[in-house]
C-alpha cells in the first residue's frame, strides 16, 4: 500500500473537531466516519487512493466504556449496524479520536484499538477491507490506514486536504532540508510548508493549449507534486503562437502527450499522467480527474465543463476555471482592434461559490448545440434554430500575452487557496473575477444564479451517491466501485 489521500469538508472538520474537544473533563472522544474510497490507477503516477469522507457518527456516551485524557474503551456491538452498512453501500470504515494533551502521534492503545477494529470488520465483511484511522492532536490531524490481508501493518497517509473557504493540508511529507534552488525563490516568499504542500498534490488540467500549457509548465516549475494532462486534441500550426512547450516538430501529435514530454525533460520533481481523451465521454479520463485533488479547467468545451462542474460536488475537489472573452472591431483605418479583451478566473469549492451555471459560464442549450455539432459537424445554424439550440458566447481571438496571463493568475488563485495572501477589494468577488487587458482593471459583476440550482444551492451533487460515473449510464460503473 502507498500512502493515501483523505479529503473532509469544512464543515465536516469544523463539527468533528469540535466534537472531539467537546468532553467537559478533557477526555478522549471519538466518532465513526464513513468514506468512499477511490481507487483509481493513473500510467505514470504512483497508486493513491483518495478517500472521500461522507458521514460523521459521533460515538455515543452508551457506546464508552471507559475514558481519561489519556486513554478511551469502547464496545463494538454498537458499531456492527456501520460495519454494515459499510459492505452494503461500498464504504470504508474509518475511527477517528483525539489526544487532548498529547502525543500527536498514535500509541499502543492506539495500535490495539485499530487491530481490533480490522478484526471484527474483515471477520464480517472479508479480507479485501480497508481501514482508515485519523488522530487529532494539538491542532493537526495525523492519519494512517491498514487493509483486512495485512492487518498489522500501517501505512501514513499523503495527506488529510479539508475543502472549505479555502484548502487546508495535515499531515504532509515535511522536507527535512532546505528546497533547492528551483523552489527557493517561494519558498522564500510563503515559506516551506508551502512547497511541501504544493508537492504533495496531485492537480489535473482539463485542456492543454493556450491557457493549460502555460499552467502546467509553470505549475510544475512552481513544485506541484503530481499533474494529470487531459487533452485529446491534436497541436494545430495556429496553436503556436499561445501554447507553451510545444513546437513546430509537434504540429499533428496529441497535445497532452507532447505536453508531458515537455515537462519531463524540464527536470523538476514533478510527475505527469497524459490523458488523450475527452472527459465527458471516455471513463478513464473521468476517473484520472475524480483522483486529483484539485481541478483546473483550460478548455472552452462546455460538455467537459459541465462535468467538471459536477465532479466539484461529488468528488470534493476545488476547481479553478479559466475563461477568455472579448470583442473586436474595425477600426477608422480599416483595420480591427480590441474593443474589449478579458480573462475570467472562477473558483468553486464545493461549499462556496457559485457554480459554472449559476455565474452564466456555462448554459444547458450551449452544451446541447456543442453535442449536435459533435454529432453533425455540418450542421447548419438553421437546423439549430429549428431545434432550439443556439451556440455560446465566442471567445475573442486567442492572443498568447492574454491566455498566458490568466493562466498565471489561475496558479496564483492556486496558491492563494494553500496558502492565502490576496486582499481583495469589497466589488471584486472571490468565486469569479475577470482581467481586463484593454482597461488594465480587475473586476466581478454579480449574477443572480438561480436559487434552486442543484449545485451549489441545493446541493444535490454533493457526496454524490453513484450508482455509475457521476450517474451518467453512458460513462459506465467504475470496475472497483468502493
Amino acid at each position: 500500500m502507498t500512502g493515501a489521500r483523505i479529503t473532509l469538508l469544512g464543515s465536516a472538520h469544523t463539527d468533528l473537531t469540535r466534537f472531539l474537544e467537546s468532553h467537559p473533563d478533557g477526555h478522549e472522544k471519538a466518532a465513526a466516519v464513513l468514506f468512499r474510497r477511490l481507487h483509481i490507477c493513473v500510467d505514470g503516477l504512483p497508486d493513491c487512493d483518495r478517500y472521500i469522507a461522507t458521514e460523521i457518527v459521533p460515538f455515543k456516551d452508551a457506546w464508552i466504556t471507559g475514558s481519561s485524557p489519556a486513554h478511551m474503551a469502547f464496545d463494538l456491538a454498537p458499531l456492527r449496524e456501520l460495519f454494515r452498512r459499510c459492505e452494503e453501500e461500498g464504504l470504508v470504515f474509518g475511527f477517528v479520536h483525539n489526544h487532548p494533551g498529547g502525543p500527536a502521534a498514535f500509541s499502543h492503545i492506539d495500535e490495539e484499538n485499530e487491530r481490533t477494529l480490522v478484526t471484527a470488520i474483515r471477520n464480517r465483511n472479508g479480507a479485501h477491507i480497508t481501514f482508515v484511522a485519523m488522530l487529532w492532536a494539538n491542532g493537526e490531524w495525523t492519519a494512517r490506514t491498514r487493509s483486512g490481508s495485512s492487518p498489522e501493518e500501517s501505512v501514513p497517509v499523503r495527506h488529510t486536504l479539508v475543502v472549505g473557504e479555502r484548502i487546508v493540508l495535515f499531515g504532509y511529507r515535511k522536507s527535512s532540508s532546505e528546497h533547492d534552488a528551483v523552489q527557493a525563490r517561494q519558498a522564500a516568499a510563503f515559506g516551506k510548508p508551502f512547497v511541501d504542500m504544493l508537492q504533495s498534490l496531485r492537480v489535473g488540467v482539463v485542456g492543454n493549449s493556450g491557457t493549460g500549457s502555460p499552467f502546467g509548465t509553470l505549475g510544475a516549475r512552481a513544485g506541484i507534486g503530481e499533474l494529470v494532462l487531459i487533452d485529446k486534441d491534436l497541436l494545430a500550426e495556429s496553436n503556436l503562437s499561445r501554447v507553451r512547450g510545444l513546437m513546430k516538430r509537434d504540429v499533428g501529435h496529441v497535445k497532452s502527450e507532447t505536453l508531458k514530454s515537455f515537462i519531463d525533460g524540464i527536470g523538476v520533481s514533478v510527475r505527469v499522467a497524459a490523458i488523450a481523451s475527452d472527459l465527458d465521454t471516455n471513463p478513464d479520463a473521468l476517473d484520472a480527474l475524480a483522483g486529483c485533488d484539485v481541478i483546473i479547467g483550460c478548455t472552452d468545451d462546455f460538455a467537459g465543463r459541465e462535468v467538471m462542474n459536477a465532479a466539484v460536488y461529488a468528488y470534493l475537489q476545488p476547481y479553478i476555471d479559466i475563461g477568455l472573452g472579448g470583442m473586436v472591431d474595425e477600426g477608422k483605418d480599416g483595420h480591427p482592434y480590441l474593443r474589449y479583451h478579458y480573462g475570467r478566473v472562477s473558483t468553486i469549492l464545493p461549499e462556496v461559490g457559485q457554480c459554472l451555471f449559476c455565474q452564466g459560464v456555462i448554459k444547458d442549450v450551449w452544451i446541447q448545440t456543442q453535442l449536435a455539432r459533435r454529432e453533425n459537424p455540418d450542421i447548419t445554424d438553421e437546423e439549430l434554430k429549428e431545434r432550439y439550440l443556439e451556440d455560446g458566447n465566442t471567445d475573442a481571438p486567442g492572443v498568447g500575452p492574454f491566455t498566458s496571463a490568466s493562466a498565471d493568475f489561475a496558479l496564483a488563485t492556486l496558491f492563494d487557496l494553500v496558502k492565502p495572501f490576496r486582499r481583495f477589494a469589497p466589488e471584486v468577488r472571490r468565486d469569479m473575477y475577470f482581467i481586463d487587458f484593454v482597461k488594465m482593471e480587475i473586476n466581478s459583476h454579480q449574477t443572480v444564479g438561480d436559487s434552486d440550482c442543484p449545485y451549489c444551492r441545493a446541493h444535490e451533487f454533493l457526496l454524490l451517491k453513484e450508482s455509475c460515473r457521476l450517474n451518467r449510464p453512458s460513462l459506465g460503473k467504475r470496475d472497483e466501485f468502493v
